[in-house]
């Protein structure tokens, strides 16, 4: 049996989303302090995107395994 790194587990991968979160959130709130749309919404896209990870792997990628 293989050993997987920490990065390669679920948890691993949901803790990266989580941080991906964050860094997001620091994004939309330095744009929304500087008025600047683009930081505003390459935030909230980079939200989307991590919470969107997990089902996406779990009902597209993992189903056709």
């Amino acid at each position: 049996m293989e050993k997987k790194t920490f990065f390669k587990t679920l948890e691993g991968e949901l803790t990266i989303a989580f941080f991906i979160i964050i860094i997001a959130f620091v994004l939309i709130l330095f744009g929304l302090n500087k008025t600047n749309e683009e930081l505003c919404l390459s935030g909230f896209i980079l939200i989307v995107v991590a919470m969107l990870f997990s089902p996406f792997k779990v009902f597209i990628l993992q189903r056709n395994k």
